[in-house]
């Protein structure tokens, strides 16, 4: 009985003790003036023996210490730009001490560096990293683009955005899609003086968030945090320039925002390659319009690109051609009531495009000794979008909801062209064509996802059943004259001409199914249990008729040239998943077992079939470790299969250029791929930011190309003669395709310019298999970059940055390591802006491209843009610019890219010299 008594007194003391250290501190940090919350302020937790606590204020402002013995703590708080904080606090036995901190702005801090101000500079939450835009000065009236510039571990180049090494594929605004995510919306249109923070993280799919087990649809996400102030009210900025050359440009944008409701109107005309869109709105139309150029394997290397991608996706300089744009669009957000949430957007735009290109092809000796092909290709392209999409929230009960998100759009596109290519063997012509198209591709798409998810009563027991549906149609028809010439040894030359309407129709259903059900096992570990289906149905029908030299209509079927196919792909796949979490420690393994069926139908001209199935294991697995909360380091494995194309199926003969006739293969089988990457955070206190990454690709049953070259005229069909010199390229399944990629980024400031120093180093490597008359090869690309931008960080009227570049690269063949492509890409530029005495404004920006080992003709060059302006009116909200482009008159569009067996090197036209005065207005 004495025991019993015992074991309870010493319970009891325990669960006292216990209940000692379980309190909790915690508040809200919150400006003075504004009262919007501070993101990543500095919060310390002083002990009376000295021992500190850290933490700092997440995207609301609040922050939160646990467990805690009761006691006196000293509370200090530090953000750049405000006088430290510093307050007693007593911790009580029992219950929670709440903490609401208001920080005052500190002039004179504003003109030191302190270590403080530098630990705002980026900051580890959970999965995501938090970049504090306080400590990024830009110039007032910049954009998020300018912005995002500065920041380590981001690059701003050439449309695109990468971060930690992978291209951004979406944009949120206080974590709500902009436009669906659009990311040249985004960053183009939002002012930087909006915005608090740029978090930065991996968005897994609406129905993974909500169970937690990754399903590999997570794509690299920018969350844009606005400043509370900009919560609610009017802001935004329209402007309006014309200038020599009938150059102009018009650009508005105004935000209504009130706390859940907010809407955004945007708008823009110009004919000076300002395009504030995604470049996807061409793809529905573009995929049809440009069929001939559907094998190749061109791939372009030199500049950098996305990690987890090819070493090929790289590209050197800028492509060239000169854009009109106009555009028009609304995003809407809003909550209807406690169980409503609504957000939809309508854009729409229209382009013309003018490009003309010269390309030199050299091969390697290895493929073809001695030949080289010359082309020169004009194109005028317009092309009209409009797409619309909503996403519709609906809290049935507290446990229980349901997410709709119907998505619509419509594509039209008309252009003409022109193409003259030569083939010339040992600098004497062989062959040569020309041709000479008008296209016309209508295109839409229309699909809706619909996700059920409940949860139950059990902690960690959910089910989410998620339906999805998709349709596409492309209806395209060309009209091309051909002129072939063919020359024989003794000089003379036979020419061949005649006209033919290719009229195309695509379509394809998708129809997807996701069922997935958890459970908690323990408290550290959650099971998952799923099952996936997903059917695709593809039709593909090609018609090439020929003209009647008698009625001059096109009515003669061409048989050879013309085809009807269809393609279905079927996978179910059972899935089961363990997630892993214990303090710094989380961990998921998952597997798929997954049967697919891949069906091919050839009903025209003659009728035929095949069917493929497999049945494949599919593993994944994520790790993430933070050593401490400025340490993180994460694995990620992923496997998957993917089905060929319709067109890749499609046994039809391509001869949209005579010189290089392509066609699909119907016997090509699924591909597998698995792709493996491991990346280090740090960021410390003193404003130091290190990442590193390294990564790896396989894919098994690589869809490669196959190309020969014919040695004498050949007939492939009745029509369809492959002429002397002539390629013809199929594709083929192939192992040995692999690609690695690494990446390093370390971020510093330095105190005495007051400036912030950004150092990278990029290397990728792949290894790309290929067949060139009927042996087997592999082409290798090696690429490194190493970079550096400093950028100031002094005020709001004054900011400059200044970076270079090196683009290093190995291009070869594995027949021939000793030739190939070698060459280096230098970039230099220099960015300033000025808003000294009088409101008067001075902004430049320099850049240098040079080249070394490129034997091409191509000569290094400079693009100097200038502009002087004068701001008046209230707070200076407006301002009159004059604006020069190209002072220099060198702008140049230069492109180096590789193919299976060759090598380009393609000039393009740009845009002309032109000075233009513009009018400014900021609305705030």
């Amino acid at each position: 009985m004495f025991t019993r008594v015992r074991f309870v007194f010493l319970g009891v003391a325990l669960l006292c003790s216990l209940s000692v250290f379980a309190q909790t501190l915690s508040g809200v940090v919150t400006d003075q003036k504004s009262r919007e919350g501070l993101i990543s302020a500095t919060v310390q937790l002083i002990a009376g023996d000295g021992k500190i606590n850290y933490t700092s204020t997440d995207l609301k402002g609040m922050f939160q210490f646990k467990k805690l013995p009761a006691g006196t703590y000293t509370l200090q708080i530090s953000y750049v730009g405000y006088k430290t904080y510093k307050e007693a606090v007593i911790i009580p036995s029992s219950g929670e001490k709440k903490v609401n901190v208001t920080m005052r702005e500190d002039v004179n801090l504003l003109d030191e560096v302190s270590v403080n101000a530098r630990a705002t500079r980026a900051e580890q939450k959970g999965d995501s990293l938090l970049y504090n835009a306080e400590a990024f000065k830009v110039m007032q009236g910049s954009s998020a683009e300018d912005l995002l510039a500065k920041m380590p571990g981001i690059v701003v180049e050439g449309g695109s955005i990468q971060a930690q090494g992978e291209e951004v594929k979406k944009v949120l605004v206080d974590g709500k899609e902009f436009f669906d995510g659009d990311v040249n919306l985004a960053i183009k249109n939002l002012p930087s003086d909006i915005i608090a923070g740029i978090e930065v993280f991996d968005k897994k799919s609406e129905q993974a968030e909500f169970t937690g087990f990754d399903d590999g649809e997570e794509v690299k996400t920018i969350n844009i945090v606005t400043k509370g102030g900009f919560r609610q009210g009017t802001f935004g900025e329209v402007s309006a320039g014309y200038g020599t050359e009938d150059r102009y440009k018009v650009n508005g944008n105004v935000n209504f925002f009130n706390e859940d409701r907010r809407i955004s109107l945007l708008g823009m005309s110009n004919n000076v390659n300002q395009q504030n869109f995604s470049q996807e709105d061409l793809a529905g139309v573009m995929s049809s319009g440009a069929s001939g150029k559907r094998r190749g394997g061109g791939r372009n290397g030199g500049r950098g690109g996305a990690f987890g991608g090819n070493a090929s996706d790289f590209m050197v300089g800028s492509t060239g051609g000169v854009t009109s744009s106009n555009g028009l669009g609304i995003n809407y957000v809003d909550q209807w009531g406690e169980k409503w949430k609504v957000t939809g957007s309508y854009f729409f735009n229209q382009s013309d495009n003018l490009t003309q290109q010269q390309t030199e092809r050299e091969y390697f000796d290895s493929s073809l000794p001695g030949m080289t092909y010359s082309e020169y290709q004009e194109s005028s392209m317009k092309n009209w979008n409009h797409r619309f999409n909503m996403k519709l929230d609906y809290q049935i009960s507290n446990r229980t909801s349901l997410q709709f998100r119907p998505t619509l759009s419509f594509q039209n596109n008309d252009s003409h062209g022109l193409l003259q290519g030569l083939n010339l063997l040992n600098g004497i012509s062989d062959n040569e064509t020309e041709t000479a198209t008008l296209g016309e591709n209508d295109a839409y798409n229309v699909g809706a996802d619909l996700i059920l998810r409940h949860r139950f009563l059990k902690e960690g027991c959910t089910l989410s059943l998620m339906l999805s549906g998709k349709m596409s149609n492309t209806d395209g028809n060309t009209y091309t004259d051909y002129l072939n010439t063919l020359y024989s040894a003794d000089g003379l030359s036979e020419t061949d001409s005649y006209s033919q309407w290719k009229q195309t129709l695509n379509r394809q259903y998708t129809l997807r199914s996701n069922l997935s059900y958890t459970e908690r096992l323990t408290d550290y570990m959650q099971l998952q249990l799923g099952y996936k289906l997903s059917y695709t149905d593809s039709e593909n029908d090609r018609k090439t008729y020929k003209k009647s030299a008698v009625s001059d209509l096109y009515d003669q079927l061409d048989e050879s040239l013309s085809n009807e196919y269809q393609s279905g792909y079927l996978t179910q796949a059972g899935s089961v998943g363990l997630r892993y979490r214990a303090g710094k420690f989380n961990a998921m393994l998952g597997v798929d077992a997954q049967w697919a069926d891949l069906r091919g139908d050839m009903v025209y001209p003659q009728a035929d079939n095949l069917s493929h199935r497999y049945f494949s294991i599919l593993p994944s697995f994520t790790m993430r470790y933070s050593l401490d909360r400025t340490n993180s380091l994460q694995l990620r494995y992923r496997s998957k299969s993917s089905a060929p194309s319709v067109t890749s199926l499609q046994n039809v003969i391509d001869n949209s250029n005579p010189l290089f006739l392509s066609a699909g293969n119907p016997d090509l089988d699924q591909q597998l791929s698995h792709t493996a990457n491991l990346r280090y955070l740090r960021t410390t206190k003193s404003g130091h930011t290190f990442i590193a990454m390294v990564g790896a690709t396989i894919q098994q049953d690589y869809v490669a190309d196959s190309t020969f070259v014919a040695k004498e005229d050949m007939e492939l069909t009745p029509s369809v003669t492959l002429s002397k010199g002539a390629q013809f390229t199929r594709p083929v399944n192939m192992d040995g395709y692999y690609s690695l990629q690494s990446m390093l980024t370390y971020g510093f400031p330095i105190d005495f310019i007051r400036s912030n120093i950004n150092l990278s180093l990029s290397a990728n490597y792949a290894n790309v298999p290929t067949i060139f008359d009927g042996i087997e090869s592999k082409t290798r690309e090696l690429n490194l970059i190493p970079k550096i931008i400093i950028g100031s960080n002094i005020s709001n009227n004054l900011d400059f940055t200044a970076s270079y570049s090196a683009g290093i690269n190995k291009m070869f063949s594995s027949l021939d390591t000793a030739t190939g492509s070698d060459y280096v890409t230098h970039t230099a530029s220099a960015k300033l802006g000025w808003t000294f005495f009088w409101g008067l404004t001075f902004r430049s920006t320099f850049d240098y491209i040079g080249y070394t080992g490129l034997d091409t003709g191509t000569e290094d060059y400079f693009l100097w843009n200038l502009s002087l302006g004068k701001k008046f009116l209230k707070n200076n909200a407006a301002e009159i610019r004059v604006e020069a482009f190209d002072v220099l008159k060198q702008n140049q569009a230069f492109t180096h890219s590789i193919g299976s067996n060759y090598y380009d090197y393609i000039n393009s036209n740009v845009l002309k010299p032109y000075a233009m005065i513009s009018f400014v207005y900021t609305i705030r």
